[in-house]
């Protein structure tokens, strides 16, 4: 495990802690504000929480731009895709979490969402109470779907959790790990 910080702008120094398997990121209020600026709606088509995560959704997309600041990130969001970094739609999928993530834990796609069009999806955990962001992976969107688990509405997921919708599950471990040209 390793620390390290950059500089942002705005007033805003990142610091980071890399465990082998994750990324640990020290959430900022600056960085809590600008997601709930981020959208204006209550809650998305499919939502498993019906809006109560909208937050800690657009908290997740913060901390990907935020990750990806130098390379340069299109926040052009549709119901496909949240933005767009180096070419490449990504869609963010954020869960919020008390608790920091195991290599075992899943990272879940509602089946409602199977045909959004883009080309990776972005796997983070937030704490509940703001303090860290845990950016755990991406994949490819094919291969997520090759390596998925399906689990239904009600299951019991690998650390106790219920489903609270019919799912595709890729286990974190699974994941190819964050760097600036993923």
């Amino acid at each position: 495990m390793y620390r390290y910080c950059y500089w942002l702008g705005w007033g805003i120094w990142l610091i980071r802690t890399i465990r082998e398997d994750l990324e640990v990121i020290n959430i900022y209020k600056d960085q809590v504000e600008r997601a709930k600026r981020l959208y204006d709606f209550e809650a998305l088509n499919g939502s498993i929480t019906k809006g109560k995560s909208n937050v800690y959704g657009a908290l997740g997309e913060i901390l990907v731009a935020d990750h990806f600041f130098d390379v340069g990130v299109d926040f052009s969001s549709t119901k496909d895709y949240d933005m767009i970094i180096k070419g490449y739609k990504v869609d963010v999928k954020t869960k919020r979490t008390t608790v920091e993530p195991k290599e075992f834990y899943f990272c879940s796609i509602s089946n409602w969402n199977t045909k959004q069009e883009c080309d990776f999806y972005f796997f983070v955990r937030v704490m509940e109470d703001f303090t860290k962001g845990f950016l755990l992976g991406y994949i490819r969107k094919k291969e997520f779907y090759e390596k998925a688990v399906f689990k239904k509405k009600g299951d019991e997921d690998t650390n106790g959790f219920l489903f609270k919708d019919n799912c595709y599950n890729v286990e974190i471990s699974k994941l190819k790990k964050f760097t600036k040209i993923f």
